[in-house]
């Protein structure tokens, strides 16, 4: 069988990865604090989840378009639209249907069906139906009839291009997708399609820049709320909504209207009142929805759908006519198999065969099954048909699986393959055996806890009063990724007459740092003062307040001893800086400025960029042409709820993914036992950098080379000295310098040098 992703190995490759990358997050100068925080990531398993197995039941089959066409709910002129991509003569799901139904009779409705389910047909064939009847009426000119509204570019370009597809062979109908990306001078548009779509040729229907769209606007418009806004209150685009054809406008598309929920659904509702007051003053436009995810509930549904769109989708029980929430109709899965069972060597055999289909045809007709389709028999073949009754409540893990099902003897690898040949094959009606998903799941950290006490330290990845196990105080602790020493974070909690120190979660609360067992007074000297610090009212923080912590209690005493509160002793010096706030200026250890200190927090973007980029790399390579491109044809698609926080992580990845590249080509370009020069370092990396595709087919020797000196340059003055190869001890630099000089005598008279002829 085909090269597809390993799940178990997948899973604990980006586990162990992202386990990795939590433990380098904080230089730890404590060995026990740090040993402790290192198991606690490796051992919780709060960090990852899964993989859990989620089995979707097929989708029950209806009428085909061409069946609904000779029913005359359908236009026969919709067959002439209908090819390869639309095929006219495949059953359309019962939800396909209905939909449909419902959108040529006129009614406003919700696809409410899971990923992958089909929802497109729901509102494409009855738009594109309504288009073939006016241009068979003869009155089918410039307008745009529908508007299709997404929540992110990646969808419309996906949209965009299965209607190029659907559209190829009948050109009366046009359509455009106009988003920020959309080049207003035809010139660069047809030059942007070429670079995106390589070997592929326009059709003459698809509009692809601006100018074309306001000089004759397209049937079928593309775009996403942000700018449909701009289109909105610009004088350039108002003929899309003001001129001569602006009457012509008759549906409205929301795809994945689940994420228009709260203050965003309140402007995205107000946002299309504006529209429709502007193109359809007498009649709300016909509203069809889409999502996987809108709700449980077919009333609640309705009442979202009516009030974001102002169109009347109703969900009367008992009247089919006016419940205009559908939903997905899944075949029920038999309670029984008819022959078998397999155990999971069998399927771990069927998996590495060459045509599992002919073996599984000869193993099934040994037990009696009568057929010729594979995928149908296995079907039927009892183990399977347990596993898929097992999943029907909902996804499981593949541990729970087997404690579940004790009695089928799976393993882990017997239930993968059973997944990978079962989603391999089709059943009569052209669907696969098995429609299986696996979900691994990662969180982002919140913060790391400690107690002090003499019997801890005992780490915690969540927030806790009181340690689990020894019952003492739990701090969040951070520390200074120069020097590695600890700092503790939270706020004073003052109290009659005393002051502890607690952990804090709470918004607005400025945090209070405290460095633990800090040096004595005379180990340390403030650095030199920064006149513009002192100008802007941030001198040096190096006027500090030196306090002790107990750790039965965690109160603050000006005095060391016994515990003021408690009575506990010892307590742990710890010294508080002058007017510190939540941004430390200077790290009260080691002196140095602006310095990188931090808590044990990934934030989002630092997560997701490392788990998408351990994912990427267990993509298989593309198996066609787009198998020379760069990473090999591997495609990654992500999605954000926040088109802001989208814009800020697609840059952020890229930057990253970037700066890992150019070190792995460093450290590729390197020799173990033979010094290299910068020069001959990046004529290295730019040879191997060309031999990966990395370059521009046209750049020459001089410009590669340049490129790669750029790239070894920013790696020799990188900033993050933790992350560098040379800080991860993967590379050595050093000035090559003549065994005969020797340093200027006026050098080593200078005052406070004394360091330049050290060892």
């Amino acid at each position: 069988m085909k090269d597809v992703i390993d799940p178990l190995a997948t899973s604990e490759r980006i586990t162990e990865t992202y386990h990795r990358y939590l433990t380098s997050l904080l230089s730890l100068r404590d060995s026990r604090l740090a040993a402790g925080l290192s198991d606690k990531i490796r051992t919780s398993g709060s960090m990852t989840r899964g993989p859990y197995l989620d089995v979707t039941p097929p989708y029950e089959k209806g009428a085909s378009i061409k069946d609904l066409v000779d029913q005359g709910i359908l236009s026969h002129e919709l067959l002439d639209i209908c090819s390869g991509a639309l095929p006219a003569d495949r059953p359309l799901y019962v939800h396909q249907e209905r939909a449909i139904r419902k959108a040529v009779a006129g009614r406003s409705l919700v696809v409410a069906t899971g990923t992958g389910s089909g929802k497109t047909e729901g509102f494409l064939v009855p738009i594109l139906d309504s288009l073939a009847r006016e241009h068979e009426a003869g009155t089918l000119g410039p307008g745009v009839r529908a508007l299709l509204l997404y929540p992110m570019n990646a969808l419309a370009n996906d949209q965009v291009k299965r209607l190029r597809e659907i559209l190829r062979g009948y050109p009366h109908i046009t359509f455009g997708r106009y988003t920020g990306e959309t080049q207003e001078d035809p010139r660069k548009a047809s030059e942007l399609f070429a670079q995106l779509n390589a070997g592929m040729d326009p059709i003459p229907n698809e509009l692809l820049s601006r100018a074309e769209m306001k000089a004759t606007q397209p049937h079928i418009l593309l775009t996403n709320y942000a700018m449909l806004e701009y289109l909105l209150i610009r004088p350039l685009d108002t003929l899309l909504f003001d001129g001569p054809e602006a009457t012509s406008w008759r549906w409205l598309v929301v795809d994945e209207a689940h994420v228009y929920g709260g203050s965003q659904g309140a402007e995205i509702a107000m946002l299309l009142r504006r529209v429709q007051q502007r193109v359809s003053k007498d009649r709300p436009l016909q509203s069809i929805l889409t999502s996987a995810t809108v709700g449980d509930d077919p009333a609640l549904v309705a009442e979202f759908a009516s009030r974001l769109t102002r169109a009347d989708v109703e969900w009367v029980p008992g009247d089919d006519k006016r419940c205009d929430v559908v939903p997905a109709v899944h075949l029920a899965v038999p309670e029984r198999g008819s022959w078998g069972p397999l155990d999971g060597d069998d399927y771990a055999q069927l998996a590495t065969a060459d045509d599992p289909g002919a073996q599984i045809l000869q193993i099934a007709a040994s037990h009696g099954w009568v057929g010729t389709n594979a995928g149908e028999a296995l079907a039927h073949e009892s183990r399977l048909v347990e596993l898929k009754n097992h999943l029907a409540s909902g996804p499981l893990t593949l541990n729970q699986i087997i404690d579940g099902l004790p009695e089928s003897g799976w393993t882990p690898e017997g239930l993968t393959a059973c997944v990978r040949v079962a989603s391999g094959l089709l059943d009569t009606q052209g669907e696969p055996v098995l429609s299986a998903r696996y979900h691994l799941f990662a969180k982002a950290t919140e913060g790391a806890f400690s107690c002090l006490g003499k019997t801890g330290p005992h780490v915690a990845l969540t927030r806790h009063e009181s340690c689990p196990e020894c019952h003492d105080p739990m701090f969040e602790f951070g520390s200074c990724q120069r020097c590695g020493h600890i700092y503790l974070v939270g706020e004073r909690d003052e109290r009659d007459g005393r002051t502890w120190f607690r952990p804090t979660s709470r918004p607005g609360v400025k945090a209070v740092w405290l460095l633990l067992d800090p040096p004595t007074s005379e180990s340390t000297s403030p650095g030199p003062s920064d006149e513009d610090e002192e100008v802007l009212g941030e001198a040096s923080q190096s006027a500090h307040q030196d306090q002790w912590i107990c750790s039965s209690c965690a109160c603050l005493s000006q005095s060391a001893g016994r515990c003021p509160s408690c009575a506990s002793e010892p307590m742990r010096p710890v010294r508080i800086a002058h007017g510190m706030r939540t941004e430390i200026k200077e790290c009260l250890h080691c002196g140095s400025r602006n310095p990188d200190i931090r808590t044990f927090s990934t934030g989002n973007d630092a997560a997701a960029a490392v788990l998408s980029t351990a994912l990427y790399q267990e993509i298989p390579s593309a198996e066609n042409e787009m198998s020379t491109k760069s990473g090999n044809g591997r495609k990654l698609l992500m999605f954000s709820d926040s088109r802001q926080s989208a814009a800020f992580f697609a840059t952020y990845l890229e930057d990253t993914y970037d700066r890992i590249r150019r070190r792995a080509l460093i450290l590729d370009g390197l020799r173990e036992d033979e010094p290299l020069n910068i020069e001959d370092l990046a004529s290295e990396v730019a040879k191997r950098a060309g031999e990966l595709g990395l370059f521009q087919r046209r750049d020459s020797r001089q410009k590669r080379e340049r490129t790669a000196s750029l790239w070894v340059m920013q790696e020799l003055l990188s900033l993050d000295e933790r992350q560098s190869l040379q800080g991860l001890g993967q590379m050595l630099v050093r000035f090559d310098t003549d065994q005969k000089w020797r340093v200027p005598q006026p050098l080593l008279s200078l005052a406070g040098v004394s360091w330049l002829v050290g060892s």
